[in-house]
């Protein structure tokens, strides 16, 4: 009885709220999901968009996450401001592997359409609105066995890609093809991940052609089952063959544990968790190694961090990683990348990423150094004690900010 006059009362509110304007101002908050935003401004006509979040009357916040079945979760939480504060609603959904673009999208709006209804149903918005159900049709009783996944949750998957690239003087050809497949449930997931990669390339100086061909093939498989709250247990098992690495096989294998500081279900929003794994590596090469070894197994074990947020103001996103050999703790690696999307005031955007690492283990460096044509073109990995990537930017918009007009004439014209 109390849940329902406190229903009761947040709707008035919100009615009361909306009086003095009619139709709220939004803004989309996309958050490195599939969001469709010319196509929301296209179809939601009806209301007035923002391009600062701070005028907006309800921001719609949209993050998304691929499934185990090839689709996305999505989650749509749509937040009042001024007048509205406090008034925030949340929409969940999945689309599926199989939905086209228009299919994908059309479920987003609906979606959107229904959070949008909590705030309109006790307004004088509401009567320019039309719901529709389906007709009516004589339930039947449900067979518990026809509602049975006959996969049981396996999925699998096979696919290839392929480039073709060329000049006068240069031509390139790379081929992929891959195979994997899983089984994902609340409480364990097992997945397999196979590789074949060849990629040819070749260039041609003074009348002299130049080839180089680098291959490569692998596996990954992973199986990781939960024992308490937060906790998680499994194992990883990783092989692969890598010319550029000078690695004629190199296998894994190594038991591993996880823990998640905030709760798991919230990772859409904030995540931070750890995982450790120890085990042991073989590594046979292709040509002896700098350190005179053609074949060796050595013990191992890893860490990485993982943390981030995805908020009104933008995103945050970083991941720490630390392998070293324990047989020989002087080779080692440590890296970490990092990602910040921060909307700073209004008009004001902050892009940035960065990545880099301190490299002291490359044990498998060939002792046979290959020709600079060879390395120039991709063909052999060259020893390195750090290695860095960056990329920022910075944005300013002013000038109207309700102005949510889509207009495609002459767009894509170079």
């Amino acid at each position: 009885m109390r849940s329902k006059y406190l229903a009761i009362l947040f709707f008035l509110f919100i009615s009361t709220a909306l009086q003095a304007q009619e139709r709220p101002k939004l803004y989309i908050n996309c958050q490195q999901a599939r969001c469709f935003t010319t196509y929301l401004l296209t179809e939601l006509s009806y209301f007035t968009f923002t391009r600062d979040q701070a005028v907006a009357d309800i921001q719609i916040l949209i993050t998304d996450q691929g499934n185990a079945s090839g689709g996305r979760n999505y989650q749509l939480n749509f937040m009042g401001q001024h007048a509205l504060l406090g008034c925030d609603a949340l929409v969940e959904f999945k689309t599926g592997q199989n939905d086209s673009e228009a299919i994908a999208r059309k479920k987003v709006l609906s979606k959107v359409n229904q959070g949008l209804l909590v705030y309109i149903a006790n307004t004088e918005m509401a009567k320019d609105v039309e719901i529709s159900f389906p007709k009516g049709v004589q339930q039947k009783s449900v067979d518990p066995n026809s509602e049975k996944d006959p996969w049981n949750n396996w999925i699998f998957g096979i696919g290839g890609s392929g480039i073709f690239r060329g000049e006068s003087n240069k031509k390139s050809v790379r081929l992929a093809g891959n195979l994997r497949g899983g089984r994902t449930t609340d409480e364990s997931k097992f997945s397999f991940y196979t590789y074949l990669n060849q990629n040819n390339s070749s260039v041609t100086l003074e009348e002299e052609i130049e080839t180089v061909k680098v291959n490569s093939y692998g596996f990954n498989v992973l199986y990781v089952s939960t024992f308490a709250k937060n906790w998680s247990i499994g194992g990883l098992m990783k092989g692969y063959h890598s010319v550029y690495s000078n690695i004629d096989f190199s296998g894994s294998l190594a038991p591993a544990l996880e823990y998640s500081i905030f709760p798991i279900e919230d990772f859409n929003k904030e995540q931070f968790r750890w995982i450790y794994q120890a085990g042991y590596r073989r590594l046979d090469y292709l040509e002896r190694t700098i350190y005179d070894q053609t074949l060796e197994t050595k013990p191992y074990h890893q860490v990485t961090g993982i943390l981030g947020y995805t908020k009104p103001w933008g995103n945050f996103s970083a991941e720490l990683n630390g392998y070293q050999y324990l047989d020989d703790p002087g080779k080692y690696s440590l890296s970490m990348e990092v990602e910040l999307s921060w909307r700073i005031v209004q008009g004001v955007s902050l892009r940035f990423y960065g990545s880099g690492a301190q490299i002291k283990n490359q044990i498998s460096l060939a002792e046979t150094a290959s020709s600079n044509e060879e390395i120039l073109l991709g063909g052999q990995q060259l020893p390195t004690t750090f290695n860095y990537y960056t990329s920022f930017g910075l944005n300013f918009t002013f000038g109207s900010v309700n102005n949510s007009i889509v207009n495609p004439r002459f767009s894509g014209v170079n």
